[in-house]
Parts: C-alpha cells; structure tokens; sequence
C-alpha cells in the first residue's frame, strides 16, 4: 500500500483495532505455491514479475486461487520505524504482502473478478497468507503479529487507499543487465 500509514497512525490503529481484527483461529489455511520475483525499480520501490514457469499462486480453503500478475509494490506497507521489530519488514511476509497488493491493484485498475473483493476480503486473505506460512513453518508462528497487522491493513487509512482509483501505470519491461532480482520458492 506504499507507505500509507504513518508511525503514529498504525500504532494508535493496531492497539485500538485489535478487537475488530479477525482472530487467528478463526483464519483459514490455504496453499501457496509458486516464485516470487520482485525487480527493484527505485528505493522501496519493487516490479513484481510473475515467473513463467512456477507463478506465486495462493490458494484458498474453498478453492479459489489468487494468480498476481505484474504489479508495481513496496513489500508490505510497514512504517520505517517498525522495522527494528521482529516480524515488522516489509519482506518477512512477502508472499502475503504480493498477494494483497495485488487485490488492491486489481481493484484500483479494475481487472479481471476486482468487483468481487472488499477491503475486509483483501484483510482476510493477507491473513490466511501468513497464517499458512506460519502454520506450514515458513515462519514463525505469531498469532499476535498477524492481528495488529490485519488491524492495520482494515483500517480507514488502509479503507481511503482502497476506495481510490489511482491505478498506478507499469514501467516497460527492463533489459537492465545484470538486473536486481530477489527470489524465493515455495
């Protein structure tokens, strides 16, 4: 959501938020598959590309699946601050943080299903991301992590993003050699 939330903002949110939160237990898992491959355009500034072979693909309890396609993002929206915080980076939760922005880029650029997904959806499936890494041991398990940031991402700064149309134009293909690429595998 590229740096939307102040420091402030998020802390005040997520303490205050916690009890509207979908609880951990109540998440369902799914199954997460694919690369992830992120190219750096600018500082916090990424190219997600899906890869041709083996594409990031979420997968949810009653079967749906969430393909992202090539989108621009910042990882996860968390503030500078927040980041000397175990579980805070804004890559500790990459393939959550892909697949989010992705339902925000589908639905600011109106592509593809945008009209079938909510802001609370969108909060829901971040959530059942992380929880599948964590319960699938990609990373440790954090109940309490995964509440203050689906605080954060249902928020109404997160909720005024969410109703904007600036649909963010994609930068061309880069011929960059060699290119700054990050990948990880599920």
């Amino acid at each position: 959501m590229f740096r939307s939330i102040g420091l402030a903002s998020f802390i005040l949110v997520s303490t205050l938020s916690t009890a509207c939160a979908a609880d951990y237990e109540s998440l369902k898992l799914g199954q997460l598959k694919g690369k992830l491959v992120v190219q750096w355009i600018e500082p916090d500034l990424f190219l997600f590309i899906p890869d041709a072979t083996n594409p990031l693909v979420f997968t949810r309890s009653d079967g749906k699946s969430i393909q992202p396609g090539r989108m621009l993002t910042d990882g996860g929206s968390v503030p500078r601050p927040m980041w000397a915080f175990r579980s805070y980076s804004p890559w500790g939760y990459a393939p959550a943080f892909i697949v989010h922005d992705w339902l925000f880029h589908i639905k600011r650029c109106k592509i593809g299903d945008y009209q079938s997904w909510t802001l609370e959806s969108s909060a829901d499936v971040m959530g059942e991301v992380i929880k599948t890494m964590m319960e699938t041991g990609k990373v440790e398990r954090d109940p309490q992590t995964v509440r203050l940031m689906l605080a954060a991402v249902s928020s109404s700064f997160a909720k005024k993003y969410w109703e904007s149309d600036l649909c963010l134009p994609l930068p061309p293909a880069f011929s960059r050699t060699p290119a700054m690429q990050y990948t990880i595998e599920f």
